[in-house]
């Protein structure tokens, strides 16, 4: 039997997407979620989130999305707040700092602690794993920033994180980097397509697993339209959401992932 980890990363994004990310994770349909800790929403949407890894215990990881670009998220740290104000970097500046070694290492490495310490205080728990928004992790300044950040945070048990790369030499580096922090890699994996047609989509999940190593993680954007979604995501990307929801909530991909001998981790 093969183990999938098959997961959300951004709770905190909309309310449409987080009951629908409850609701699949208490029903077993998905395996992990990632709380964006640096939306606005957040300080609303902690507490059934809470209530849900209470009820589901270890059948769930629940962890933390660090984020450090992009929209929809604002600085935690006073630091950030002080020089950026409410706004993130954008995933492209970021990614020229770091070409250019013009990161502002200490600034970040404050943001992460305070993303960190926000889900910990409110969650009452430490993140069973870390992942990064837009895939910045692949920078090994950025992701020395990162692991350091969660190795100050004194955590009993170790995060896991996810990998934002599928393969080859980057990977490698990366989960050595990881190791001399005392941190393991959860493999990243194909995500879910994305698609809006529900029978093409069954159709593709019975093969999507195939030849995943174990403990792969597989990322899913499952959620519901709501006035807040709609003002911030296009109808394109929305249909994407309901069609994932509507395709892991059947008894239909229960029934494909017995096929496969595959077991949601």
């Amino acid at each position: 039997m093969k183990r999938i980890t098959l997961g959300a990363l951004d709770y905190g994004l909309a309310f449409g997407v987080d009951r629908a990310l409850r609701d699949l994770a208490e029903r077993g349909r998905l395996s992990a979620l990632g709380a964006l800790v640096a939306t606005e929403l957040w300080p609303r949407e902690f507490r059934p989130l809470q209530e849900l890894s209470e009820k589901v215990g270890d059948q769930v990881l629940f962890g933390v999305t660090l984020a450090f670009s992009g929209d929809r998220v604002s600085p935690v740290s006073a630091r950030m707040q002080e020089v950026y104000g409410d706004r993130m970097m954008t995933r492209e500046k970021l990614q020229r700092r770091a070409f250019f070694r013009l990161l502002p290492d200490e600034l970040l490495f404050e943001e992460a602690q305070a993303q960190l310490a926000r889900y910990s205080v409110l969650m009452k728990r430490q993140p069973d794993f870390i992942a990064v928004r837009e895939g910045l992790l692949e920078r090994s300044s950025l992701a020395r920033l990162v692991f350091k950040a969660v190795q100050s945070s004194d955590f009993d048990n170790p995060p896991l994180v996810v990998s934002p790369i599928r393969s080859g030499l980057k990977t490698l580096r990366l989960a050595r980097l990881a190791k001399s922090y005392q941190l393991q890699m959860l493999p990243k994996a194909e995500p879910l397509p994305e698609i809006s047609d529900a029978e093409e989509l069954h159709r593709l999940l019975h093969n999507h697993f195939d030849g995943m190593s174990d403990r792969s993680f597989v990322a899913a954007i499952p959620g519901q339209a709501d006035d807040r979604l709609r003002r911030n995501e296009p109808r394109k990307k929305i249909a994407i959401r309901e069609c994932q929801y509507e395709v892991l909530s059947s008894d239909r991909f229960f029934r494909t992932l017995d096929k496969k001998d595959v077991f949601l981790n």
